[in-house]
C-alpha cells in the first residue's frame, strides 16, 4: 500500500517510523556488531559481556567504537515515500528506534525527511512497551501514526493513531489488526528462498567438479560414492565462505554499482539470516567430511577454510 492510497490524516497526528526492518531493510545493530567482529575479531570475546550490560549497554558500547554509515543503508522506499508525504501536509515526522541514538540520528540527517529522532541512550533501551510510553509521553496517546515491522511493536500499535506495518507476515498482521482497528499494511513480505540460493552461489560449485577426475581416469567407479560426498562437503563449505564474505564486505559491496544488488548488500537477506546460513552449511559440510572415514580429506577440507577464511578477514586487504 502506497503512501496516496491511505485517508488522509489529521496533520495533527505526527507520523513515527521506527530505523531497524522498517525504514531500513536491515538490523544497525547486527551489522555493527558484525563489522566490529570483522575489523578486530578478537572483540568477539568481548561481546557477551557488553550483553551483560543489557541490549543499551551493548548498542552503545558498539557505537562508541563506529555507527554504520547511512548513506550505504538499504532504504525502503515505501517508507521513505509516507514520510516525505506526510511532511508536505505538514505533519510532524520522527524516527524513534530502539538502536543507539547516534544512529538512529546519523540516519535521521541523511534522509532528511524527519523533524526528529531518537534512540536508546543512558542505559534505557527504547523498544516495545517502552517505546509506547516514551511515544506516549511525548506526543500523547492516539496523537501518532506508527509505522512498524516486529511483534515488538504490538504494544506501540495499541496506543497509536493507526498502525502501519512493513513487511509483516500473516501472523503479526492479524496481531496489529487486533490491536488497532485503523490498521495498513504496507510492502508484502520478500520471498527469501531465491535470495538465499544466489547468496550460496551455485554455479561456482562446478569448480569442485575436479574432484571427479582421478576416480575418472583411473576407471575406477567403486569409491564414486566417497567422492560425491567429497564434493557437495567442498560445495557446501564454499558456499559458506561467500556467505561470509559478502557479510564482510557489506560496506564496500554497497557502494559497488553491481554488488550493491547481492542479497545481503541489498537487504534481501540479513546479516542474522547470513549467519545462521554460515553456520548452517559449515556444520552439514563438517558432518560429510566425517562421514567419508579419510582424515587426509578432512585435513584437506579444514585447510581450505582456514585459507578462505583467512582471505576474507585479512589476506585480501594486503
Amino acid at each position: 500500500m502506497s503512501a496516496d492510497t491511505l485517508p488522509d490524516p489529521d496533520t495533527s497526528i505526527a507520523l513515527v517510523a521506527d530505523l531497524d526492518g522498517t525504514l531500513c531493510r536491515t538490523d544497525t545493530l547486527h551489522e555493527a556488531a558484525l563489522a566490529l567482529v570483522s575489523s578486530s575479531p578478537l572483540t568477539l570475546f568481548q561481546l557477551p559481556f557488553w550483553l551483560m550490560e543489557g541490549r543499551a549497554g551493548l548498542k552503545a558500547r558498539l557505537a562508541d567504537r563506529g555507527i554504520i554509515e547511512p548513506d550505504g543503508l538499504p532504504m525502503n522506499e515505501a517508507v521513505l515515500e509516507l514520510m516525505r508525504a506526510a511532511r508536505a501536509e505538514g505533519r510532524r515526522t520522527a524516527l524513534v528506534s530502539a538502536a543507539d541514538h547516534r544512529q538512529v540520528t546519523a540516519v535521521a540527517a541523511a534522509t532528511g525527511v524527519f523533524d526528529e529522532a531518537y534512540g536508546s541512550a543512558e542505559g534505557k533501551n527504547l523498544k516495545g512497551p517502552a517505546k509506547a510510553a516514551f511515544l506516549v509521553e511525548h506526543f500523547g496517546a492516539g496523537k501518532f501514526d506508527y509505522i512498524g515491522d516486529s511483534k515488538a511493536d504490538l504494544a506501540i500499535w495499541e496506543v497509536a493513531n493507526r498502525a502501519i506495518t512493513v513487511q509483516a507476515g500473516a501472523g503479526l498482521r492479524a496481531k496489529a489488526e487486533a490491536v488497532n482497528s485503523k490498521t495498513h499494511h504496507l510492502d508484502p513480505p520478500d520471498g527469501k528462498t531465491r535470495a538465499m540460493l544466489k547468496a550460496l552461489r551455485p554455479h561456482q560449485w562446478s569448480k569442485n567438479a575436479l574432484l571427479f577426475l582421478p576416480v575418472l581416469a583411473a576407471h575406477d567407479l567403486s569409491k564414486l560414492w566417497l567422492v560425491l560426498l567429497g564434493f557437495i562437503a567442498f560445495c557446501l563449505t564454499a558456499s559458506a565462505v561467500y556467505v561470509i564474505n559478502d557479510l564482510v564486505d557489506l560496506a564496500s559491496d554497497r557502494a559497488h554499482p553491481r554488488k550493491c544488488k547481492r542479497p545481503f548488500a541489498s537487504g534481501a537477506l540479513s546479516a542474522v539470516t547470513g549467519i545462521g546460513m554460515a553456520g548452517g552449511l559449515l556444520l552439514a559440510a563438517l558432518i560429510l567430511g566425517l562421514s567419508t572415514g579419510n582424515p587426509f580429506f578432512i585435513g584437506v577440507l579444514l585447510s581450505y577454510l582456514i585459507a578462505t577464511f583467512a582471505y576474507s578477514l585479512w589476506l585480501k586487504r594486503k
